[in-house]
């Protein structure tokens, strides 16, 4: 598909947007652990929304995409605050990097969007060293929110199109395949998704009875696990 990285991360400016990647950069660097020192991959970096949140932490950030135009906002985003990251352009089933290279493998959405879940899943795995860690977030199916994104996607032009939504259950099992251990996973964004700001002020509410009720349906699933 097509990406506009402008169109991008203009949905992080939005209320929706801006609160959502909050309480996703939450859980995912909450799985991460420490960053400060240690070489990431961010695999499907996109415009670099976690590479640029690593190095800021004082990671050794190296991104890798199959999207020009991404990768070239990301190095001009991350020109513009002084960060140093390594962009690649590179398919995430197939990594130009040597076993065992990365403390930690981040991969938030870009599984979604890759039909060969399989491999890249195994070249994470490969470029880890032995005990690092893996943080792979995808879109929920168990989500309402899959509902109304699919339905976005027929009639209107979205990158919902060509998305392939992931069950809690079926990434658990796609990284106990790839070789990971100790896996564990856990959902976010449990609120309706209104582009309110007012409305999004109970937020807190939703997600915790989302987590005490039904655990498995937040939109945002991120899971993690050791090599």
């Amino acid at each position: 598909m097509k990406w506009r990285p402008v169109d991008y991360d203009a949905w992080y400016e939005t209320p929706l947007g801006g609160l959502s990647d909050r309480l996703e950069k939450d859980l995912v660097f909450s799985f991460a652990g420490p960053v400060k020192g240690r070489a990431i991959l961010d695999a499907g970096c996109g415009t670099g929304n976690y590479s640029l949140e690593a190095a800021r932490n004082g990671a050794a950030v190296t991104g890798v995409d199959d999207s020009f135009e991404m990768l070239s906002r990301a190095c001009e985003k991350a020109g513009k605050e002084g960060l140093n990251i390594g962009l690649c352009h590179a398919d995430a089933a197939s990594l130009p990097f040597h076993d065992g290279r990365f403390d930690v493998v981040l991969s938030v959405c870009a599984l979604c969007f890759i039909r060969e879940r399989r491999r890249a899943l195994l070249e994470m795995h490969r470029v880890l060293k032995s005990g690092g860690r893996v943080v792979v977030a995808v879109l929920n199916s168990r989500s309402p929110w899959a509902l109304i994104r699919k339905t976005k996607g027929l009639f209107s032009e979205s990158a919902y199109k060509d998305a392939e939504f992931i069950s809690p259950s079926s990434l658990r099992s796609s990284l106990k395949e790839a070789g990971f251990k100790q896996i564990r996973t856990e959902t976010c964004l449990f609120y309706p998704p209104v582009n309110n700001g007012l409305f999004l002020k109970s937020f807190g509410l939703w997600e915790g009875a989302g987590r005490r009720l039904v655990p498995w349906s937040g939109a945002f699933v991120a899971a993690t696990a050791v090599k």
